[in-house]
Order: C-alpha cells, then sequence, then structure tokens
C-alpha cells in the first residue's frame, strides 16, 4: 500500500479513536494519555541508547502509572514529579550501571513527554480540541505555505524541507482557524489571546523541529513505525506536546 494511503488511513483512524476519546473523557482519557506517556517514553529512550544514553525505560513506565493514579484520585501531578526524581536518585546510589546521565535524562523525558501529556486532563474539552486544533493547523498550513511559497530555509541543518515562509503560514493559517473555534465558543477575542495564539503555534514548530533534531543527533528517520506512514507517537504527537502548557495557560485567563 502507498505510504499516502497508509498515512490517510492512520490519520482517520487516529481522529475517530482521539475524538471518542475526548468525547467520554473520565477514565478513558486519563488511560490514552498514560498510554501516550509510555508509548512516547519508549520510543525517546530507545533512540537515545542508539547514542548510548540509558534512561531507564521501567522507571519512566512507573511514572506515568502514577500520574494516571494521581488523576484518577484528585491528587497533585507534581507528586510524581517528586517521586521519580526521588527513585532515580536512589538508583543512583545503588546501581552502579545508572549514572548521572542516566538520571538527568530519565527525568527529563518524564517531564517533556508524560508530565506534559497529563495535564490535558486538567482542561475542559473544548481546550483539549484547541490543543490539537493549534498543533495540527500549524502543521498543515506551514507544509502548505512552504510547499506553495517557500525559498528561505527555517533551520537547514535539523529540518531542511521546513521554510521560513511555511513557519509564517503555519502561524497565521493557525490564527485566522483558531481565532474562528474560539468565537464560536465565545471566548472574548483580544490582543493578549492573538499573541498568546501566535506563541502557542510557535511553541508547536519548535516542538516539531527539537523532536527533529534528537532524530538527526541518534541517527534515526522516525521514532518507530506504531503509525503506518506516520511513524511514531513522538514524530505525530510532538508538535502536541509543546502546545500544552500554552493553552493551560490561556485556558486559566479566558474560561
Amino acid at each position: 500500500m502507498p505510504d499516502l494511503y497508509k498515512r490517510i488511513i492512520t490519520g482517520v483512524v487516529g481522529i475517530i479513536i482521539l475524538a471518542l476519546v475526548i468525547y467520554f473523557r473520565s477514565y478513558l482519557l486519563t488511560t490514552f494519555l498514560c498510554l501516550l506517556g509510555i508509548l512516547a517514553s519508549i520510543e525517546i529512550s530507545m533512540a537515545l541508547r542508539k547514542i548510548d544514553i540509558n534512561a531507564n525505560i521501567i522507571v519512566l513506565i512507573i511514572g506515568c502509572i502514577i500520574l494516571a493514579l494521581s488523576n484518577y484520585l484528585n491528587l497533585e501531578k507534581h507528586f510524581a514529579i517528586t517521586f521519580i526524581l526521588i527513585l532515580t536518585l536512589m538508583l543512583l546510589l545503588f546501581d552502579d550501571k545508572f549514572d548521572l546521565n542516566s538520571l538527568a535524562y530519565t527525568n527529563l523525558i518524564f517531564i517533556y513527554a508524560p508530565y506534559l501529556f497529563s495535564l490535558m486532563s486538567d482542561l475542559s474539552t473544548p481546550f483539549i480540541i484547541l490543543i490539537f486544533l493549534i498543533a495540527f493547523s500549524t502543521d498543515t498550513f506551514a507544509y502548505i505555505f512552504g510547499s506553495l511559497f517557500g525559498k528561505h530555509k527555517l533551520i537547514e541543518k535539523v529540518s531542511p524541507k521546513k521554510s521560513i515562509e511555511g513557519a509564517i503560514g503555519g502561524i497565521v493559517g493557525c490564527l485566522v482557524l483558531t481565532l474562528a473555534y474560539l468565537h464560536f465558543h465565545n471566548i472574548n477575542i483580544d490582543l493578549s489571546l492573538i499573541l498568546l495564539i501566535i506563541f502557542a503555534s510557535t511553541c508547536a514548530q519548535l516542538g516539531d523541529l527539537f523532536a527533529s533534531k534528537i532524530k538527526r543527533i541518534v541517527g534515526i528517520k522516525d521514532y518507530s513505525n506504531l503509525l503506518p506512514g506516520h511513524g511514531g507517537i513522538m514524530d505525530r504527537f510532538d508538535s502536541v506536546i509543546m502546545v500544552i502548557p500554552v493553552v493551560i495557560l490561556i485556558s486559566s485567563l479566558y474560561l
């Protein structure tokens, strides 16, 4: 099957699953975010092993489960960060194979993927949708504008196909679509909100570039082949991760 067909089929199935998870919410959303965190942690950890950085996957999975339990029990999620930090410090003391690099990268991966994913469960449904709208519209419009008008490379050594024109087009397209969505939900549009959306769209592109930078450092094309035509969880959700904190800020200011 051609890659384009695989990409379309996977995308449609993914949208249906995501829509169902968001619609029914409750424990289903928490479980889904936990699964995303586990898969993303495994992908990043396996990628870093190619350059001899050994993050502890078992600790990361434990952390994802603790985040889920925190949500089920209505506990503060920062407890999970503290727990993982203590656990990795204990490993540093008692496991000679677990060095400072392992400690640092295990904690970094945990905050970067599982923890940020878990924060989505604190948002109302319209703002969860807003995260994906910003991330995916930025990516789509950046691709369209880049294909049509791209002449100047954005950061060639990280992502040769991305252009400055595409980046600007991604922000503009995202801004128009997102403002229409927020207006539909009776959110007051002001200059601060416009600036936050621009910032969120920029963060989406930075998330994409950061994940691409890791792939270039370790020498891989995709994080995995879990999603046919798309690569891995990190290949599909790299921009989503960085949008989450900005949408949380938007939600706290405008809800």
